[in-house]
């Protein structure tokens, strides 16, 4: 897949895709891509699921279709409305202009912005700390109708709120290690030697980088699209985010409503998406400690039960194999909760492929990116779970294809059953029949 668009996407960071670059396990434009070009897809609406960091949003709009972006993290909406942003490429000095009068202004506020985090004090070195609670009250103070503005600045804000905190940049997860450590004292030093012009600077700099990047999107294409509330008498190509749960989301959605699903579903166990995500949920004042374990517990691959219990998980010949095999191996392991994450998950993933059939039209595509873990070493075919559960649901698989990951960034210090991580992942492309 990536190097057949090679000529059209040149990096997974091109355009907008290098906003807010380090959201975990991020999908990459060219899957996407690739499914809009196979199947010539124009004027349809597409759906994400689970849209993370708004690949799929972006991808869908530039190729002439509406879009439903959903995902349960708050952090989602944000983040598309940043990278879908409309801009007039003949405003750009203007806009620059802008940056510059309110990046002044911010850090001579005096309002602190202080978010609803606990542990807020452990994770930065104080005299950062002050600095950014000034800077981020005067961002959170500038008045909606500079919105765009406002929103560049705040997702800029994000890069530098991460740098300054104790938390590692090697790792989406959230936690403090002895190399950021050591590396927060030489910030440090250039923060003392400097003062709240190191910061000014780099505010300045990451947002004038993220400005580049929409004006680029919007040079390049013209985003004639409506922003929706719902997907009620829209006409023409729109956008429509959502923050439902899966479960939710059927509800929401009428049937037979969507001509394609491109999506890449959470991976059992890979990825603790509140936990690498609440530092910018914190900041951006979009969730507290409460919401941030509630969300948790709702978090596909690492909860314990299933949104329902459905018998037809049993039909499934592929996992009946797998999960003997997951029980009978948890004898030898501590953590033996895994057995019922296990199940758990594949009832979720069952409940999201029952659901794309009933918003799917006829003849739909539902094109799903998994990648196939180990569990207790056992490695588990979640490709062949997923195909069967399609073809059990009215899907008629017409593609396999393997995308190899060239670069991963895996902890070999960390207990890690599988610690070379995946080689690679499957998409799968079934149609609705």
């Amino acid at each position: 897949m990536r190097d057949e668009l090679k000529t059209e996407i040149p990096s997974t960071t091109y355009l907008t895709h290098a906003i807010h670059n380090v959201y975990p396990a991020k999908f990459i434009p060219q899957v996407p891509r690739f499914v809009i070009k196979t199947f010539n897809l124009r004027d349809k609406i597409i759906l994400d699921p689970f849209a993370g960091s708004g690949t799929t949003a972006v991808e869908s709009l530039i190729t002439g279709n509406s879009n439903i972006s959903n995902d349960i993290n708050p952090l989602t909406s944000f983040l598309i409305d940043v990278k879908t942003m409309r801009l007039d490429p003949q405003q750009y000095f203007t806009y620059r202009s802008k940056l510059n009068y309110f990046i002044d202004s911010i850090f001579k506020s005096n309002a602190p912005f202080f978010p609803k985090w606990s542990n807020l004090h452990y994770w930065y070195p104080e005299d950062i700390l002050q600095v950014l609670l000034k800077v981020w009250g005067g961002i959170h103070g500038i008045d909606e109708r500079e919105r765009e503005i406002k929103n560049l600045l705040k997702t800029a804000m994000l890069f530098i709120s991460r740098k300054y905190c104790y938390g590692e940049d090697k790792s989406p997860k959230l936690f403090k290690s002895k190399h950021k450590t050591e590396r927060i004292k030489e910030l440090l030093d250039q923060f003392h030697f400097s003062g709240e012009q190191l910061l000014q600077n780099e505010l300045l700099k990451k947002s004038k980088k993220y400005l580049d990047c929409v004006i680029e999107l919007n040079s390049s294409h013209a985003l004639g699209y409506n922003k929706a509330n719902s997907m009620a008498n829209q006409k023409g190509l729109f956008l429509l985010t959502l923050t439902k749960s899966i479960e939710d989301l059927g509800h929401v959605l009428p049937d037979s409503s969507v001509d394609c699903i491109i999506t890449s579903p959470p991976y059992i166990y890979a990825q603790e998406y509140f936990r690498s995500t609440k530092i910018d949920l914190y900041w951006l004042g979009l969730a507290d400690d409460k919401s941030v374990k509630e969300l948790t517990q709702k978090e596909i691959g690492q909860k314990r039960h299933a949104f329902y219990i459905d018998d037809a998980l049993s039909r499934i010949k592929t996992y009946r194999c797998d999960f003997e095999i997951i029980k009978d191996l948890s004898r030898n392991f501590k953590t033996g909760e895994n057995v019922s994450r296990f199940s758990a998950y594949f009832g979720d993933m069952l409940y999201f492929v029952q659901l794309s059939s009933k918003v799917l039209k006829r003849n739909g595509m539902l094109a799903v990116l998994v990648g196939e873990s180990k569990v207790f070493g056992h490695h588990v075919k979640v490709k062949d779970i997923l195909a069967e559960m399609m073809l059990l649901n009215g899907f008629d698989i017409r593609h396999k294809f393997f995308d190899t990951i060239k670069g991963r960034h895996l902890s070999r210090n960390r207990l890690n059953e599988n610690p070379e991580g995946i080689a690679g992942e499957w998409l799968i492309i079934g149609e609705k029949s």
